[in-house]
């Protein structure tokens, strides 16, 4: 039920949205506000769609790319409500790597102590963005390399001609270095700069130790009951045929195939050309669902980190064709929205300054 006086907002909700939409050109789109739990607002934005695609719809599927990791806080925190999973537990051993997959690498003195709260909180050790000076504390150099945009060099640094496993990819990365001691720094600390996709892909590998079964799986039906979470879905790029609910992707890059490594095949970037691929990369930034989706299970469970609904939380995901955004208010107003583009006009400050007005008017509900 609408409040009064809160349909005015969600009509200017609306309106901002096709605003954003229309001025940034973007053919595909969703929007859904809860209240309590309860759906107040639910729109679609779109174009007619390419041939072989269908018109958006509520149950159009996108990739939800970093969103993704809101679903892993939440398999890893109902596990360790659960008592199957000590958040302190080292991963490389419980994973049982012990050994790099590289023979001439050494893994660092410090890789064995990284553990499952580590990775949650991205204070795992890697920092693959910029180097950093920490206020009072250490200057934390930068390797400028994330694995999982890079799975194309992983392979053919591997000998592969096919693209690696997870298990193959964290067995190379167990050989490479440490850029700070797991544990002394955090995603607050480093400033976001300790943000780990890679982190991520092993939490997902941890629940697979745990339940002894695919991390969708536990997603899907261990986190809320089986049947929770139907529309939650890993994109496929090496398994499977299309989804015939998934969005087209607006990006028009090409790139050497992260699929055929060892070719010169070049594909769109949102289907191995861009490095990533989205099957290893379920747990960090593969998953796909849709805008109301995403809402419900923010009206549930922590936007960003672990726990249960966090009023004032929100994460965002980006990555070659897609945007996805979650926002939890104090008003027990949840919002998402997808877009099938990620990149905004004016360096993304026309995002933030569109972000910075939804909530203010999510805020008046």
């Amino acid at each position: 039920m609408v409040r009064r006086g809160s349909a005015g907002v969600l009509d200017s909700i609306d309106a901002l949205m096709l605003r954003f939409v229309r001025d940034e050109r973007l053919s595909a789109g969703q929007l859904v506000v809860l209240r309590g739990g309860e759906r107040i607002l639910s729109r679609v934005y779109g174009n007619a769609p390419p041939a072989g695609y269908r018109t958006v719809s509520s149950q159009t599927m996108f990739r939800i790319a970093s969103c993704s990791k809101m679903f892993t806080c939440a398999a890893i925190d109902t596990l360790h409500r659960r008592g199957k999973l000590d958040l302190r537990i080292r991963v490389f051993p419980l994973l049982g790597i012990d050994t790099p997959a590289l023979a001439g690498d050494q893994p660092d003195l410090r890789i064995d102590d990284i553990t499952v709260q580590h990775l949650v909180d991205h204070a795992g050790g890697w920092n693959v963005h910029k180097p950093i000076q920490i206020p009072g504390g250490p200057f934390i150099d930068a390797v400028h390399w994330d694995p999982m945009f890079r799975m194309r060099q992983v392979a053919i640094d591997l000998g592969l001609a096919v693209p690696p496993t997870k298990m193959q990819l964290a067995r190379y990365m167990y050989g490479k270095p440490l850029q700070f001691t797991p544990g002394t720094q955090d995603y607050k600390t480093t400033r976001g700069n300790s943000y780990s996709n890679f982190g991520y892909v092993l939490l997902g590998m941890v629940v697979e130790a745990v339940t002894g079964g695919r991390y969708i799986d536990f997603v899907r039906d261990g986190i809320d009951g089986k049947g929770a979470w139907p529309d939650v879905l890993v994109s496929p790029m090496l398994i499977g045929a299309k989804n015939p609910l998934e969005v087209w992707y607006d990006e028009p890059k090409v790139g050497l195939s992260a699929l055929e490594p060892q070719s010169e095949v070049r594909l769109p970037f949102t289907s191995g050309g861009g490095g990533f691929i989205t099957d290893l990369m379920d747990s960090a930034a593969g998953l796909m669902t849709n805008a109301e989706t995403l809402a419900r299970f923010a009206s549930r469970h922590a936007a960003f980190g672990m726990g249960g609904r966090a009023p004032g939380t929100e994460r965002d995901g980006g990555m070659a064709g897609v945007y996805s955004e979650v926002i939890s208010r104090p008003n027990a107003v949840d919002c998402a929205f997808l877009f099938n583009r990620t990149d905004f006009g004016d360096e993304g400050r026309t995002m933030d300054v569109f972000l910075g007005l939804l909530k203010t008017l999510l805020d008046a509900l």
